[in-house]
């Protein structure tokens, strides 16, 4: 059974609009809130402009609460997990495949599947996209629209 984290779409677009307003404290914008806003954005938005959102709302999260530490490959990385997961999504709403999807991807220590901690600690991988060390993302995770 799946977890019911946004019980419709209202409830997603909420905290999108959280999100984007700098309403929530980056300290309660927990990792399956980060996924749903990226499956959200990759839902209604072409992969650029999906990126560029999410990259300007966490920096402005950040800097709303004078917090610092924005990771690009990170964010990224997950949008990349986020877009192939809506691609195969056959979801009646976006809510139903957000709560799927925070269940796939509620472990945030997926990303050491493709990353050695020293590659994703290194101030390349902070500052820019940087392709996975361990194992490449799987064909329908990669980056090329």
């Amino acid at each position: 059974m799946v977890a019911e984290y946004f019980r419709n779409d209202d409830e997603l677009a909420a905290l999108v609009r959280a999100f984007e307003t700098c309403e929530i404290h980056p300290a309660e914008f927990k990792h399956y809130q980060h996924l749903a806003v990226a499956l959200w954005y990759v839902a209604h938005l072409p992969f650029e402009t999906a990126s560029e959102k999410m990259r300007s709302g966490i920096q402005r999260l950040a800097n709303a609460y004078g917090k610092s530490g924005y990771h690009e490959t990170i964010t990224v990385f997950w949008l990349a997990m986020c877009r192939a997961f809506w691609a195969n999504a056959t979801d009646k709403s976006i809510a139903a495949a957000a709560n799927r999807l925070i269940g796939e991807c509620e472990d945030k220590n997926l990303i050491y599947e493709y990353y050695s901690r020293e590659q994703i600690d290194s101030v390349e991988a902070k500052t820019g996209w940087v392709e996975p060390d361990l194992q490449p993302l799987p064909l329908e995770h990669q980056l090329a629209d």
